[in-house]
């Protein structure tokens, strides 16, 4: 009866490895797009910087992780929500640059991030006019391109 219990056990734990592993391999794939909502370039944040002065708009990014669950949040209730997409879409060039990435990287290097999702928000000219970290609501966001078009 014990040697059952033994297998019976490694089975099980070897079950929970195989799907431990399977659901690790599966990447995250970040809603940085919706039919109704904000809509993001996935960019340097040279070229942002760029875009936003040639376009003379401010500019969003939205430094994000794939394992960060308040930036899936954010992406899957927040910024897919019609009212904000018709502002920012319009207002400012939105971008979303990973956390992970080396865009990323340089990004703590220059704006030391303590928490994701941190939003950084740029004037036209590239100076940094807000930085919020951790999640926002739509009303919040609303709120900070109001006061960014002041």
């Amino acid at each position: 009866m014990k040697k059952i219990t033994q297998k019976i056990l490694l089975v099980l734990i070897a079950a929970g490895f195989c799907f431990g592993i399977a659901a690790c391999s599966k990447r995250y794939k970040p809603v940085l797009n919706s039919q109704q909502g904000v809509n993001f370039r996935v960019t340097t944040l040279a070229m942002a910087k760029e875009t936003a002065k040639a376009e003379n708009k401010p500019l969003l990014v939205f430094l994000h992780a794939t394992w960060c669950p308040t930036c899936k949040r954010m992406e899957n209730e927040v910024f897919v929500q019609k009212d904000l997409g018709n502002i920012y879409n319009q207002q400012l060039v939105n971008v979303a640059i990973d956390y992970d990435s080396a865009e990323g990287h340089k990004l703590n290097e220059l704006y030391p991030i303590r928490a994701t999702p941190t939003l950084f928000f740029f004037n036209p000219d590239g100076t940094l006019a807000q930085k919020l970290e951790g999640f926002q609501t739509a009303d919040e966001l609303l709120n900070e391109a109001n006061q960014l078009k002041k």
